[in-house]
């Protein structure tokens, strides 16, 4: 806090990468803090109280605050100065974890979650922008371990861990580790035209979007598509956080980010969210990206739209409070139903040699025709049954699969097959509406017959 009171500047904010830089260089490996900062004469501390004590009341309210910090820096000749405060939770403890480590060596996560928390998580951003989800194992004191491997080039690993709490999913720790090279030991930072101050809700919310497809172009994922439903959603959120001060993902009013999209008749198969406060467009975008389990979600291949819900809170020196709340969805795009079952055939074959009859193909066909106009399978089966049984003299059984995806890459033969091992199959594919796919919900039906 002393560090940043030297320099945080007179109008605006600390820029969130200074934030950054500060905490890894003192060994600090929780989240960004809330930060007070309040101008005034140094030399009459009580009317600095005075301002900071209504502040610091809404931060202290959810009990989380664990750690306080504070620094004073005098910056004018008149005697007038700065005084940075910091509140930061503290929900995990580690084992000592190397800020630098050798190309293509490893080190380990050795931790224990708080008792309010529970299935801890431990994502890795490698240098190459890809995120991944680690194994873990049972660590001591019942908490966890892992290993997170370098790759052959330098570069900065980030490393999140997570844990379920009351309020969903909650990050306790994001931190960097160089692999084959030395962490920097100074920062320069120059002001972000993306940082000027916006009034206008809508505005940001707009930018805010160009941000995200900006980054998923980069790394070279179509944009997702504004979902104006979704932004409700997201917006009526952003003003529960706002009104109750509590950021989280869980909440005792609303639900989860599930219950918000299903109250709000929403119909996907995909369902993520990101949430934030911040007190500019891009530092919120920032700690988004440099946190590898949102970084999941804004780089997400499965999601395909987007709804940003921006609310703007309490105003602090030059800049006011804004909640952000990010969902994405899946609408399953237009299918080629004969490619999509030949997909599906490939990952059956994988699993066991079968052939293809046509006279199944043509029945399941007429099975994923009226699923996908909105029949229940008890009332379409009906309609095929003489057909089926007029194959009795070849097949001595004819069973059935029938599902709906909103994406054929997270089928597996072996699932769909179970423990049959049929002879010949039948596949047939259609695009329709599903209750919680939506309209364009990919129906799949597999006939598995089995010779006499």
């Amino acid at each position: 806090c002393a560090e940043l009171a030297e320099i945080v500047p007179e109008e605006g904010i600390i820029a969130y990468s200074l934030v950054e830089f500060a905490m890894q260089r003192n060994g600090i490996i929780e989240p960004s803090p809330h930060m007070l900062l309040v101008w005034g004469d140094i030399d009459s501390p009580q009317t600095i109280v005075e301002q900071l004590t209504p502040r610091l009341a809404g931060f202290l309210a959810d009990g989380a605050t664990a750690r306080l910090g504070i620094g004073a820096a005098q910056r004018l000749p008149d005697g007038t100065g700065v005084v940075v405060l910091a509140l930061q939770g503290s929900g995990v403890a580690t084992q000592p974890i190397p800020r630098s480590v050798k190309s293509g060596a490893s080190f380990t996560v050795d931790a224990v979650v708080d008792a309010k928390y529970k299935d801890p998580e431990v994502f890795v951003t490698r240098d190459t922008g890809v995120t991944e989800r680690l194994d873990l194992k049972l660590g001591h004191a019942g908490g966890f371990m892992t290993q997170v491997t370098c790759g052959s080039k330098p570069g900065k690993q980030q490393v999140e861990i997570t844990a379920s709490g009351a309020q969903g999913s909650t990050v306790l720790a994001n931190f960097p580790v160089w692999c084959g090279s030395d962490p920097p030991l100074s920062i320069t930072v120059d002001p972000s035209q993306d940082d000027i101050p916006i009034s206008d809700p809508v505005e940001a919310e707009k930018r805010l979007l160009a941000m995200v497809n900006r980054d998923r172009q980069a790394f070279g994922l179509p944009a997702l598509v504004w979902d104006a439903r979704v932004a409700d959603v997201s917006r009526k959120y952003s003003e529960e956080m706002r009104r109750t001060k509590v950021v989280a993902h869980v909440s005792p009013t609303s639900g989860s980010a599930a219950d918000r999209v299903r109250a709000a008749k929403i119909k996907t198969a995909v369902v993520l969210e990101n949430v934030a406060r911040a007190y500019g467009i891009n530092e919120a975008h920032l700690g988004l990206m440099n946190s590898p389990g949102h970084r999941a979600n804004l780089m997400s291949g499965t999601a395909t739209h987007i709804g940003i819900g921006v609310v703007y809170g309490d105003e602090v020196p030059g800049r006011h409070e804004i909640f952000i709340t990010q969902v994405f969805t899946r609408v399953p795009p237009k299918i080629d139903p004969v490619r999509t079952a030949e997909q599906i055939r490939l990952k059956l074959v994988a699993v066991k040699p079968m052939g293809v009859d046509v006279r199944l193909v043509a029945i399941a066909q007429q099975l994923a025709d009226q699923l996908a106009q909105g029949k229940t399978r008890e009332q379409a089966y009906p309609t095929v049954r003489k057909q089926v049984d007029a194959l009795g003299n070849v097949y001595a059984k004819v069973g059935s699969v029938i599902t709906a995806a909103s994406e054929i890459d997270s089928l597996d033969g072996a699932s769909i097959l179970g423990d049959a091992r049929p002879d010949d199959v039948g596949i047939a594919i259609a695009q329709g509406p599903h209750p919680e796919i939506g309209d364009k919900a990919i129906w799949i039906v597999v006939l598995l017959a089995h010779k006499r």
